[in-house]
């Protein structure tokens, strides 16, 4: 497409790398949620330097190359948002701003806990923010964390943390959490019904996913030594994404039960999968045990559904962001040692109070990022 044939006049621009699978569901939901109108959304695809990703898109929506687009075109735009801040993005929004002060005024950068830990890391380290490889922070990404004004996401949780870093008082935040799901809204809506319509908590066995994503074979050894769950394990299934070579010490571990005289521990053993197969698998646990860091919006979406009790370290990043962002009801613990009974039979917890918490936390981020993508 040329230069000069693209039309951004009160478009909304999107920056997105050839490895992101981030954005397709935030415009799914700004579409389907908020009623965008597809036309006025324009993805902005940029080169990462690695192997592309295979990535689904949006029905309606042109995506454009960024070498396609000039600097005349995005000045036209209404906004101009980046999804997240890195070292393969800053060199584009610094290109903004340096040739243009009026682009400060458009530019937002949509964070995550990821950038945000990695930039903590480094200024924990030197004391300032400093380049460094590893955690993808260049030249550039603080440049840009230096002068933009506009950041989108739950002002409670990242407001202090990231004038910290930036060593900044002029921040200004679209103060939303995250409005969208594992899946596109249409299809989330449709497992919702079939998983949880009908669904009530605190019957049949107990189905416990440790983890969200990748766990440690001696965390997991932890709380399987509890009394707790040893108890409860006849009448409990295991769900956990154990690497292939460590899976063998679990077992042994569950063969020395078994030669005893103990309960054997039922742990199906998970491997990556699409995310369609993820949602089912989340939609049948009734319990969450959640690590300390990551996962939220794994999280998010089991309160969100009222599917049951989650378990989160006190204190833990997790804690904080569910409870304070999301109004989510923890089982809290601070040694796996110290899970008790409550965490099982749910004494006093009702899950539908975390769902209508975290449904109206997402309505009401809907009315904000509605001021913007207007």
């Amino acid at each position: 497409m040329s230069k000069s044939l693209l039309d951004l006049d009160g478009k909304h621009v999107f920056f997105i790398s050839d490895r992101d699978r981030f954005f397709y569901l935030f415009g799914d939901a700004l579409i389907a949620k908020l009623g965008l109108p597809a036309e006025r959304i324009v993805p902005v695809v940029f080169k990462s330097g690695m192997e592309p990703i295979r990535s689904p898109r949006l029905n309606d929506v042109a995506y454009v190359n960024y070498e396609d687009v000039g600097i005349e075109g995005l000045s036209e735009a209404k906004s101009l948002t980046f999804m997240s801040l890195n070292e393969w993005n800053s060199p584009i929004a610094k290109r903004l701003i340096d040739a243009r002060d009026e682009f400060l005024e458009k530019i937002y950068v949509f964070i995550t806990d990821d950038e945000v830990d990695r930039w903590k890391i480094n200024h924990a380290a030197n004391g300032q923010l400093l380049e460094d490889s590893s955690l993808h922070i260049s030249s550039d990404c603080i440049s840009v964390l230096k002068r933009v004004r506009y950041f989108i996401a739950p002002k409670p949780y990242f407001h202090d943390k990231i004038r910290d870093v930036s060593n900044r008082r002029d921040i200004e935040f679209v103060d939303a959490s995250i409005v969208f799901d594992v899946l596109p809204h249409e299809y989330s809506e449709m497992m919702r019904r079939v998983f949880c319509e009908n669904f009530e908590y605190g019957v049949g066995n107990h189905r416990v996913l440790v983890g969200t994503k990748g766990y440690s074979w001696k965390d997991l050894f932890k709380f399987l030594k509890n009394p707790v769950f040893q108890k409860y394990a006849p009448n409990t299934d295991f769900f956990c994404f154990i690497s292939p070579s460590r899976r063998l010490l679990v077992e042994v571990f569950g063969l020395y039960r078994k030669i005893v005289g103990r309960d054997f521990f039922n742990i199906t053993y998970l491997a990556p999968m699409s995310p369609q197969m993820y949602n089912s698998m989340l939609a049948s646990c009734t319990h969450l045990i959640l690590q300390d860091r990551g996962g939220a919006s794994t999280a998010r979406l089991f309160a969100k559904w009222g599917r049951g009790r989650i378990a989160v370290r006190r204190n833990s990043p997790n804690h904080t962001f569910l409870e304070k962002c999301y109004g989510v009801n923890l089982y809290l613990f601070d040694h796996e040692k110290d899970i008790d009974v409550d965490f099982f039979n749910g004494s006093g917890f009702d899950p539908l109070v975390s769902a209508k918490n975290v449904c109206a936390e997402e309505q009401r981020s809907l009315s904000v990022l509605a001021s913007l993508y207007s």
